[in-house]
């Protein structure tokens, strides 16, 4: 039988009849893209019902600028690989001032790239070596002899993919966006990682926080091999556990959280995080400090001739190292060789959505043919690749963007009052269906969204495991698991 890992939910502590800030929405003609709309706000006790339906209004809103009036427009693209989406358009990489005014066409492109998910799989295959003998003929002078000599070969057991695509959630107001924390060593137009923020002082001791307070300006670095190390490290973590790059972990320092780019996605997203047997908190999700469309702006004035906008899409929900673990002693348990390691791997495709300039050295990179032909001659190494690094005009990233798609989350319930326990909501509202997972947060109940992680494995273990034991081999990935309907209530549970 499969372990059972109970998975308690993060716990928020609140006291009922104490108060809590929330937007004001008396007055929703202040919605305005000029207008932040968490800046006003008004004291409500705890039991006091919320309209909600006037606080989404009000929290759609962004407290951007508004953006001009734009027309439909099909972006040039072409999709390489499995995992990455082009485009050379010129219109996405141009200065502002003559195509898109505040880069609006590149905007809208990353928007519209961010509705379609990405692709996401998981790939089981399992491997083991034999020795095996041939009749290797020799020949010596006029004569000929056989010798038998051994080798190594290895042979495949069982290879298969199932298709997790039809776990995500669908969003129907669109995925979040998520920008890099200040702190978080990332591409920011150069070829290598910087950080917005200045080092705690000089080697002469002198204060470099208050001195960027006191001139009011931005300091931007090349990022330390430390805060590389530690943002990398941040996110192996977060990918392995599936959480959103906006948590906050207990040994994030400050600046490294991600901020999710508009006001109506925080408010979504706050307490939303689905991360059983994780330390984490999602109750305040930060404001970028420079967002979206000003990265868009900001990569469009560039005048490299290499440089580059990457968008990622990440996908979050599960906690797939447990996850991969449980499978890996399923495959085992039903492999002729358990003193093997299966490998287990989770697959994102189509997961990097990537604008280069419309030159004729950017397309040529982009095309592999080129590129392989570029370090035959060594050409490359020798000359584009020094240009890109170094050059003045030659190569920049913008890797500082992406959209996260959850697998399960937690969804505030409208109708819910702020301070009723999940006991007092089911009561109130006996039509709703019972088997529904809820939960207490400060802006009232929640309901659990999607499939968790060990629900799934307890519907496709026997699949996994008849998979395994009859050594199948399925270049197809997998919809559906075999076999009749399984319960997915006790066992391995998430």
């Amino acid at each position: 039988m499969p372990t059972d890992i109970p998975g308690p939910s993060p716990s928020y502590n609140y006291t009922p009849g104490s108060i809590i800030s929330v937007p004001d929405v008396t007055d929703i003609n202040n919605a305005s893209y000029g207008v932040n709309s968490f800046d006003n706000r008004r004291d409500l006790k705890v039991g006091e019902p919320v309209d909600n339906e006037q606080s989404l209004r009000l929290l759609g809103t962004s407290n951007l600028e508004a953006p001009p009036p734009f027309s439909a427009y099909n972006s040039e693209t072409k999709v390489r690989g499995d995992t990455q989406v082009i485009s050379h358009d010129p219109h996405l990489s141009e200065d502002g001032a003559m195509f898109c005014p505040f880069s609006e066409a590149l905007y809208r492109f990353l928007l519209e790239q961010a509705r379609f998910p990405p692709s996401f799989n998981l790939s089981c295959r399992g491997t083991h070596d034999e020795t095996r003998t041939r009749q290797v003929m020799r020949q010596t002078g006029d004569t000929q002899s056989y010798q038998t000599e051994t080798y190594s070969k290895t042979v495949v057991d069982f290879s298969f993919v199932i298709d997790l695509t039809p776990m995500l959630l669908a969003e129907p107001f669109g995925p979040p966006i998520y920008v890099v924390g200040d702190r978080t060593a990332a591409h920011r137009g150069k070829t290598y990682k910087e950080v917005d923020a200045a080092p705690s002082t000089t080697p002469e001791g002198r204060d470099l926080e208050m001195d960027r307070a006191a001139l009011g300006k931005e300091f931007r670095r090349e990022a330390t091999a430390d805060e590389k190390d530690a943002s990398r490290a941040r996110k192996d973590h977060l990918t392995n556990v599936g959480l959103p790059p906006w948590v906050h972990l207990p040994s994030d320092a400050p600046g490294t959280q991600a901020g999710v780019n508009s006001d109506e996605a925080r408010w979504r997203y706050q307490y939303a995080t689905h991360g059983a047997n994780q330390t984490f908190h999602d109750s305040d999700l930060q404001i970028p400090s420079q967002n979206l469309r000003q990265w868009a702006d900001e990569y469009c004035a560039s005048k490299k001739m290499l440089k580059e906008f990457t968008f990622e899409k990440i996908v979050h929900g599960w906690n797939f190292l447990e996850l991969r673990q449980q499978i890996s002693k399923t495959l085992k348990a039903n492999w002729a060789h358990p003193s093997n390691t299966p490998t287990v791997t989770f697959n994102i495709e189509s997961e990097v959505v990537s604008v280069r300039p419309d030159n004729w050295l950017s397309r040529m990179l982009s095309n592999r043919f080129y590129k392989v032909l570029l370090w035959l001659f060594l050409i490359y190494p020798l000359i584009t690749w020094p240009y890109k690094r170094y050059g003045g005009g030659g190569g920049g990233e913008w890797r500082v963007a992406g959209a996260a798609y959850a697998m399960a989350k937690w969804v505030h319930l409208e109708d819910s009052i702020l301070g009723e326990s999940v006991e007092m909501y089911s009561q109130r509202t006996p039509m709703l269906p019972s088997f529904q997972l809820r939960r207490t947060t400060p802006k009232g109940i929640s309901r659990l969204e999607g499939v968790r992680e060990g629900e799934w494995f307890n519907e496709w273990k026997e699949t996994i495991a008849v998979f395994a034991r009859e050594k199948r081999n399925n270049p197809d990935p997998i919809i559906t698991p075999v076999g009749p309907p399984r319960s997915t209530q006790g066992g391995y549970r998430q």
